[in-house]
């Protein structure tokens, strides 16, 4: 793990006996106390990036430790293998460490332009220009192990990828939220490394945002409260979490989405359709985005915040439908006597109650402005 530039570390090799497993994987030295950027593992040896030098440590058998001076300066990324190390510099990848399969042999196509590493067992990976380049064991498919296919890289992964990982003997991409996966595990016998971890289930064919993998399965990350991948939570994401319509009404309404903090922004720093899943009221117009449009029909901005601190729903429009009727009294009743709402609060009395529904009341009709 790393934490605050610092490197910590347990499980095998706290002791270094120089036996299998313990070769000190898990002393962390004292120039990885502090200033580290990045951190990764091989199998019993450590790895970590420190203003642009690679430091590593553990088991050194096959050199997988010594550092080449090109190591030493300039650094990007850094990954490990079961017993080798490499590196990206200026583009390029460096390898270093075992290498009776080829995995430190560095192919021309890598010296340059590359924006991503990664290692299988006794393969390496990298991304160029959005295709795939791998090399080391699994360049044939003998059917046994380590040969099995886990670098021949398939038509549709040489163009468009924006992400790889490697296990023992299989390699996944990210292309367009579809997980691509080749090698080991295309079948699920429970033997010769086929565990299934190749086979991509249709959960990870669309929308999904990251990937990595362990020696014998895969692991994807999807957006949270949007199956359908449209910026949205609707219908189909509340399948999968039915809680979120508290009103059971087949929508998420603005009220339910202001009370669902995991309904988060993306942090861009500009205000997008994501920040208004948050911010409905910010979007009189709903044309999914805050412009010149919202002040005209109404909104204030008397702080000068750059935020649309009143709009519609300050009258009573919780739907935002341009008309106040009777949806939006359902809406205020579902949610009487809430305290400090972040709208709904008609009447200023810090809390949703019946001076709100007088004042919808008084308000009944289509929306007008001043």
């Amino acid at each position: 793990a790393l934490k605050g530039g610092v490197v910590l570390a347990w499980g095998a090799g706290t002791t270094n006996t120089g036996t299998s497993p313990n070769f000190g994987q898990s002393i962390v030295p004292t120039d990885a106390l502090s200033g580290v950027s990045a951190i990764a593992g091989g199998s019993q040896h450590t790895i970590a990036l420190k203003d642009g030098a690679v430091l590593a440590w553990g088991r050194n058998i096959y050199g997988q430790c010594t550092i080449p001076t090109d190591a030493l300066s300039g650094v990007t990324a850094i990954a490990g293998g079961t017993q080798h190390t490499i590196a990206l510099k200026n583009g390029a990848v460096l390898a270093w460490g075992y290498n009776s399969y080829g995995q430190c042999t560095v192919p021309a196509s890598a010296n340059s332009g590359v924006s991503a590493i990664t290692c299988g067992s006794n393969h390496t990976l990298a991304l160029k220009d959005g295709g795939v380049l791998a090399w080391g064991a699994g360049t044939t498919n003998t059917g046994s192990i380590p040969d099995l296919g886990q670098s021949i890289v398939p038509t549709n992964a040489l163009s468009g990828v924006t992400a790889i990982a490697g296990g023992f003997y299989h390699t996944i991409a990210l292309k367009g939220g579809v997980v691509l996966a080749w090698g080991a595990g295309t079948t699920n016998t429970g033997s010769n490394a086929n565990y299934g971890q190749s086979i991509v289930p249709t959960a990870a064919l669309s929308g999904v945002i990251a990937l990595a993998s362990g020696s014998y399965h895969t692991i994807t990350i999807l957006p949270p409260l949007d199956a359908n991948n449209n910026n949205r939570p609707d219908t189909c994401d509340m399948s999968d979490d039915p809680s979120l319509d508290r009103n059971a009404n087949g929508i998420i309404d603005v009220l339910e989405i202001a009370r669902t903090p995991s309904i988060d922004c993306n942090l861009n720093s500009i205000i997008d359709g994501f920040d208004l899943l948050d911010h409905p009221e910010w979007d009189c117009n709903l044309n999914g985005r805050v412009d010149t449009c919202d002040f005209a029909e109404g909104a204030s901005d008397d702080d000068v915040d750059g935020h649309l601190d009143t709009c519609e729903w300050a009258k009573g429009d919780l739907d935002l439908s341009d008309e106040i009727n009777s949806g939006d009294l359902g809406l205020l009743l579902l949610y009487i006597g809430e305290e400090n709402p972040p709208f709904g609060d008609l009447d200023s009395s810090g809390a949703i109650d019946f001076g709100d529904a007088s004042v919808m009341l008084l308000n009944y009709g289509y929306v007008t402005w001043p």
